[in-house]
């Protein structure tokens, strides 16, 4: 009995952390992506990209884009994350766009033609004396209606 009622409370915890943590996440879109965005010059997608990471980690997040539509891709991080990393290829893994060369949080571009494309994004590395932070991380992605 005693060992149903640990294991209650322990899902129960869990359940509260990752909402926690999702609300959180929505909340870093709400605030600094929508900013970054410019909703006053772009519409943003309906489905963005929200999720918790750590120093160190990587994901790529796979999109369609469509020809003559000019988009915004933004990448940030919560206020305690170090400076995101993010690379635009395509399926052949040619570099598009590269944040470490422009150093921008965002890419604004004209699509030439109807095409999926891959959106990589790399937490750097925390230094060997320090442990790694965790926080939220945001892909938003808005479209032109000029």
């Amino acid at each position: 009995m005693k060992s149903g009622i640990k294991y209650i409370i322990v899902t129960a915890l869990l359940v509260f952390i990752s909402s926690s943590a999702d609300a959180q996440c929505i909340d870093l879109v709400k605030t600094k992506g929508f900013a970054y965005l410019d909703t006053s010059k772009y519409i943003p997608e309906a489905r963005f990209n929200a999720l918790p990471l750590r120093e160190g980690d990587d994901v790529d997040i796979y999109k369609s884009f469509f020809k003559g539509r000019k988009y915004r891709i933004v990448v940030i991080g919560a206020d305690n994350m170090p400076k995101l990393n993010f690379k635009v290829t395509n399926f052949q893994r040619q570099v598009l766009y590269d944040s470490n060369i422009t150093k921008e949080e965002s890419w604004d571009f004209v699509s030439d033609k109807n095409q999926n494309l891959i959106i990589s994004v790399e937490v750097p590395k925390a230094e060997k004396d320090k442990k790694p932070q965790s926080g939220c991380i945001a892909v938003v992605i808005g479209f032109s209606t000029e």
